[in-house]
């Protein structure tokens, strides 16, 4: 079966293009796109979001959203001589998990839960990939993820989806080295939430 392309750019009286956009997701289930790539690896950073307008998608019976976004070019292996380009489009995603509707409320509350904000790769298809996310002061990047599954937390409760990762914790400063002597990356699980993302402390730690 062919995928569909739910998340994509288009401009008025032009065609859609598919693109991977990189978000920052905020505890509150809201999303804040960061940059997307196009097609041809063309790295687009986004400078200013005008607005947001949530979709309902009539022919899918779904709901998503799109942005009005002022995006730079800073990557572009083809022209390089356009690397300052700036432009608008909207940034549409297509789907009904990043509508940022917020089913969220007291009925999910637990000590145990935090809410953090993560930070992920969407695909034009609608799958992703973590890259990095925050508890309180400490950043994380995310190596890789080991398992997703289809459970809440036993300790926290919920419901939604358990992602299993190795996890490094990163230096502020830079964002990309890990703290010495913490070289080597360490089992971690993050809870996606209806439409936000959490992980288990303990009650000592809130």
């Amino acid at each position: 079966m062919e995928n569909k392309n739910t998340i994509y750019i288009k401009q008025v009286g032009n065609a859609p293009i598919p693109v991977t956009v990189r978000v920052e997701w905020l505890p509150s289930g809201k999303i804040r796109p960061l940059s997307y790539w196009t097609p041809d690896n063309s790295c687009y950073e986004i400078k200013g979001i005008y607005e947001s307008t949530r979709l309902a998608i009539l022919k899918d019976r779904g709901e998503g959203i799109r942005f009005l976004a002022r995006a730079e070019l800073t990557d572009c292996h083809e022209y390089d001589n356009l690397n300052n380009a700036i432009h608008e489009t909207y940034l549409y995603l297509a789907d009904n998990r990043f509508c940022e509707k917020n089913f969220i409320d007291e009925r999910y509350a637990n000590a145990n839960k935090k809410y953090i904000p993560v930070t992920l790769d969407i695909f034009p298809n609608g799958d992703y990939e973590l890259v990095s996310f925050r508890v309180d002061d400490n950043n994380y990047t995310v190596s890789r993820t080991i398992a997703i599954e289809y459970r809440a937390s036993s300790f926290a409760s919920g419901i939604g989806l358990c992602h299993r990762v190795d996890a490094c914790l990163v230096d502020a400063s830079s964002k990309t080295l890990p703290i010495p002597p913490i070289s080597a990356c360490r089992p971690e699980a993050l809870y996606w939430e209806i439409n936000k993302w959490y992980v288990v402390v303990s009650e000592k730690s809130n």
